[in-house]
């Protein structure tokens, strides 16, 4: 079988969606929206509105942009959260390898794990500072032309999230409970989580969907009630994360206004469906929110 759709000038787009039932209240407006947001993009938003492939009686464009914006602002929401956690887990790692092993820490294979693939690491490291044309690289260069490496404190700020995770993972074990300590949990479940959220960044930094998103990696939750009194239905669904950043940012910034935004945002669109994130039917994280379900 061929692909044999052609592609669809924004008019006719617009006229597609009119065709298949959809409410379309301010064709000019339809029209900018389809011209900035591509059709294929957007048109994973539709799904909620559709029965086959025509739109429920009643579906609006005006709601299919609304998802679509709810969806934008959680993922900013989530960016901003991750962004805290990974400094300070970077800030973590950087401190126990530099008090453990010195400076130069990062540079010994003998400091990780076996299965640490350490010399494509500093590979990437050096790929990196080359990349990146820090100022700070450029002083310590030009001042310490005799050592070939960055010292570990400047040589962290050169990775990425990604690879700050797998650093921890491939810490010995004594360094990663001891960065897990502060947080309650076994390093297991920390070096999950990060794995997670890494993920997650990921998917928001690309501009992707997250509202509804079945996650193709899913926290390890503690079976004691550490991280929240309630139930997580289901792992593989966004709420699994968002209790998991709540958990970390109460002991990253425990003044943090982060729940309170998340709240705000979801009373701010009441049509969103919780469920579809995975919310349970209870008051979550102890504070009112509408039911999910």
């Amino acid at each position: 079988m061929h692909y044999t759709k052609p592609a669809l000038t924004f008019e006719d787009q617009l006229g597609l969606l009119r065709a298949r039932g959809l409410t379309v209240r301010d064709p000019e407006r339809a029209l900018r929206w389809l011209t900035s947001v591509n059709y294929y993009r957007l048109s994973a938003y539709f799904l909620p509105f559709k029965e086959g492939e025509n739109f429920r009686p009643g579906s609006d464009f005006n709601d299919i942009a609304g998802l679509y914006i709810f969806d934008r602002k959680l993922r900013l929401l989530m960016l901003d959260a991750i962004e805290r956690i990974e400094v300070a887990i970077r800030t973590a790692v950087t401190y126990e390898i530099a008090h453990t092993y010195g400076p130069f820490g990062h540079t010994e294979p003998a400091n990780f794990s076996s299965d640490f693939k350490h010399e494509r690491f500093m590979d990437d490291l050096n790929t990196e500072e080359r990349r990146a044309r820090e100022t700070f690289t450029k002083h310590f260069r030009e001042k310490y032309g005799e050592d070939p490496c960055l010292p570990v404190w400047m040589a962290t700020e050169l990775l990425s999230f990604g690879t700050v995770s797998k650093l921890y993972q491939s810490l010995q074990p004594k360094l990663r409970q001891r960065i897990a300590r502060p947080y309650g949990v076994d390093a297991k479940f920390l070096i999950s989580w990060l794995h997670v959220l890494t993920y997650i960044r990921n998917v928001c930094a690309h501009h992707k969907r997250l509202w509804n998103r079945h996650l193709a990696i899913r926290p390890k939750i503690p079976s004691k009630k550490v991280i929240t009194p309630l139930t997580i239905p289901d792992t593989g669904r966004l709420y699994a994360v968002v209790v998991v950043v709540r958990y970390l940012m109460t002991v990253i910034s425990p003044h943090s206004l982060w729940q309170d935004r998340l709240t705000g945002l979801l009373a701010e669109h009441p049509d969103v469906s919780l469920a579809a994130m995975g919310f349970p039917c209870a008051d979550r994280f102890s504070i009112p929110v509408r039911p999910a379900c």
